[in-house]
C-alpha cells in the first residue's frame, strides 16, 4: 500500500527501487504521488472490485481515468479482467495477462480414486459473489438420491447467519458442517479429502465481481479434486472452457444441482476431469514460471 503522500517515494528512491508494483487499482491511484516522487514505474494488478464495483462511482471513475494515463502497465488475471479494463478506458498497449501462479509442491496430486469420502466442499468468504445460497440448494437437491452426502463450508463473512438460516429452514443441518475462517495448511487438508469442489460464483447485486479466478479453484486443480463452477469472470479461462471442471451459468440452480450429481455418480468423469485439472495448472500457472513472466514484465517498463 503507498498511501497517498510522497513520501513513499522518497523510501523507494533511497532503497533503490526500480518500480512500483500496486494491488488493487484504488492502490495504483494512490501511488501516483510516490511514482512521481521517485521517478520509477508504476505497475497495477487490478482484481475485481476495483474493475466492478469501484468505476460506478464517479469519483473513482475519474481517478482511474489518471491512473490509466499516467500508470506505466496493468495485470490481469485473465483475457475477461483484460478486456474489462480496456473496457474501463485503459490502453489496450498498457495491459498484460499475469496470470496466477501456485507452489506446486505445496500440493501432492490425489486422485478422485483414492478419495474415500463422499463430501462436497465450499472453501471461500462468505460473500454474495461466492454464490453459497445457489450451492447449499443445489447439495439440498442433490441430497435427495444421495443421502450418504456431506457439505463442508468453509471461510467466513457477513452472510454466514443468512447461510445458516437456509441451511435450517431446508432441513439439512445435519449434513452441513460450517468450519469458519481455516488456515491455509487446513485448507490444503480438506482439498484433499473432498470429492467435489462447488464454486458457484456470480456477479452480486453491488456488481462485485472475482478478481479473474478464484486461487482456490488452482489450489484444488493442483490437488486433483473435481471441480464444478460457473461462466463467470475468468473461471472458464482458467478451467480451460470446461476441459479441467464442469461449467454452468451463473444462478443456474438446476445445472449446478445436475453438474454436482453427474460427477457424483461417474467415478470415470471424475478421473477426467482431475487429471486435466493437475495438467493445465503445471502448464499455466507454476510459481517459478509466472514469477519469471512478471519479472519480465517489470524489465519491459524499466527499460
Amino acid at each position: 500500500m503507498c498511501g497517498t503522500y510522497p513520501r513513499y517515494g522518497t523510501y523507494a528512491t533511497r532503497e533503490g527501487g526500480d518500480v512500483i508494483h500496486a494491488h488493487f487499482g484504488q492502490e495504483g491511484f494512490r501511488c501516483l504521488a510516490a511514482r512521481r516522487k521517485a521517478n520509477i514505474p508504476l505497475v497495477t494488478t487490478f482484481y475485481g472490485l476495483d474493475v466492478s464495483v469501484l468505476p460506478k462511482i464517479p469519483m473513482w471513475r475519474r481517478r482511474f481515468d489518471r491512473l490509466f494515463e499516467e500508470g506505466d502497465l496493468f495485470l490481469a488475471e485473465g483475457p475477461f479482467m483484460a478486456e474489462r479494463l480496456a473496457e474501463l478506458g485503459c490502453p489496450k498497449r498498457k495491459i498484460r495477462v499475469q496470470r496466477l501462479g501456485i507452489d506446486l509442491e505445496r500440493f501432492d496430486y490425489r486422485p478422485p480414486s483414492e478419495r474415500e469420502t463422499t463430501e462436497v466442499l465450499m472453501y471461500a468468504s462468505l460473500r454474495e459473489k461466492k454464490g453459497h445460497r445457489i450451492g447449499i440448494e443445489a447439495f439440498a437437491r442433490v441430497l435427495k438420491t444421495h443421502c450418504d452426502l456431506r457439505l463442508t463450508i468453509a471461510g467466513d463473512g457477513p452472510l454466514k447467519s443468512d447461510l445458516v438460516h437456509q441451511v435450517n429452514q431446508l432441513g439439512i443441518g445435519e449434513r452441513v458442517d460450517f468450519l469458519g475462517m481455516v488456515t491455509h495448511e487446513a485448507g490444503r487438508v480438506l482439498l484433499d479429502r473432498a470429492t467435489v469442489l462447488v464454486s458457484p460464483s456470480l456477479t452480486a447485486s453491488d456488481g462485485d465481481t472475482e478478481g479473474g479466478a478464484p486461487v482456490t479453484l488452482l489450489e484444488a486443480m493442483a490437488s486433483g479434486l473435481p471441480i464444478v463452477s460457473t461462466r463467470h469472470a475468468d473461471i472458464p479461462y482458467v478451467l480451460k472452457a470446461g476441459e479441467a471442471g464442469l461449467l454452468v451459468e451463473e444462478n443456474d440452480m438446476d445445472g449446478l444441482a445436475s453438474g454436482l450429481s453427474s460427477l457424483l455418480d461417474a467415478s470415470g468423469r471424475r478421473e477426467a476431469l482431475a487429471e486435466a485439472g493437475r495438467s493445465a495448472v503445471v502448464e499455466r500457472h507454476a510459481l517459478a514460471t509466472q514469477a519469471e513472466s512478471l519479472e519480465g514484465h517489470y524489465d519491459s517498463v524499466i527499460q
